[in-house]
């Protein structure tokens, strides 16, 4: 039961796959040689063709061997995978990754990574081993719904807070001509919070890159708003910032922290020094504004099929 096998997004296992092997964990290529099977992916169109697709996971597994699940997904869905592979015989732990310091460097290390979990049976004692080296922290829940619950209602404060501080540093470095004068520094937002905190250190140090990335709080947020929408409640705050989130993804930031928010909210300058490219929004701003959805098939590039395919979203944006 020392050997896992990894399947879902690569950049996850980067992260985490040193950790594992010093916890004495041997990576297989092949699930079928596996005694875990370790899972993250960034939709749950993927995650639901990983599993349940031709030739997917249940199919492949072999007896006894056990599912670990690190996505973020709706309850619902985790409870029906949790289900069918009860049914399929085999053992299933639900384990959300939730970070702590969404700005640090390095957000994967084990330090900064808690989960809420879940396992039939034994399964969370089979698992703690490989848990205990993933996580620093895990708080048991009473099915993989509530699991993923928890983890929802993390993500939502959080973003509340990264999100007012992007727009806290907005404001003074828009006002700052208006209080001390054109060539003056501009006035810090004073922290309200720990993480707050961390947000404006990370854009003060221009640490725009880390191991957390768009991608992934794109993903936990695109969960809540499929989860709203299963019981018809609006999220307005969530909304507004996966879209944001959505244009940096779109002007080429999908890889990078999520401190990169600030240089949406900066010149078009400052964000070509990092590699952003506006004319891409402009692009999708220009088909939104002239479409009438009949005879418009333009392709504005990889970043316009990464969101369809990823998230399911629409690229286009309204005047607001």
């Amino acid at each position: 039961m020392s050997t896992y096998a990894f399947r879902g997004n690569p950049h996850f296992i980067e992260q985490i796959q040193e950790r594992l092997a010093q916890a004495g964990f041997t990576r297989e290529g092949e699930v079928e040689a596996a005694g875990f099977v370790i899972t993250y992916c960034t939709t749950m169109t993927q995650l639901e063709d990983l599993y349940f697709g031709d030739d997917g996971l249940l199919q492949r597994m072999v007896e006894g061997a056990q599912m670990i699940d690190m996505s973020p997904v709706t309850p619902n869905f985790a409870d029906e995978m949790n289900a069918v592979a009860t049914l399929s015989g085999f053992s299933m732990v639900t384990a959300p990754v939730v970070v702590q310091d969404k700005m640090a460097a390095h957000a994967l290390e084990r330090e900064n990574l808690t989960t809420f979990c879940y396992g039939e049976g034994d399964g969370l004692i089979r698992a703690e081993a490989l848990l205990e080296t993933v996580f620093s922290a895990r708080e048991e829940r009473s099915s993989a719904a509530a699991c993923q619950l928890a983890r929802m209602t993390v993500t939502i404060q959080d973003t509340a807070q990264i999100m007012s501080a992007m727009e806290a540093l907005a404001l003074c470095k828009g006002t700052r001509s208006l209080i001390l004068g054109a060539e003056a520094t501009p006035i810090a937002p004073a922290a309200t919070t720990p993480l707050v905190a961390d947000v404006l250190e990370a854009v003060a140090q221009k640490r725009f890159n880390g191991s957390y990335s768009v991608e992934m709080l794109m993903a936990e947020l695109s969960s809540i708003l499929m989860a709203a929408d299963d019981h018809e409640i609006i999220l307005p705050q969530v909304e507004s910032a996966f879209h944001l989130l959505e244009l940096l993804a779109v002007i080429g930031g999908a890889s990078k922290s999520p401190a990169a928010l600030a240089l949406v909210y900066g010149s078009d300058h400052d964000g070509e020094s990092y590699g952003l490219d506006w004319s891409r929004a402009n692009a999708l701003y220009q088909c939104e504004e002239e479409s009438d959805g009949e005879e418009d098939d333009e392709d504005f590039g990889e970043e316009d099929d990464y969101l369809n395919e990823m998230f399911g979203v629409s690229t286009g944006y309204s005047s607001n």
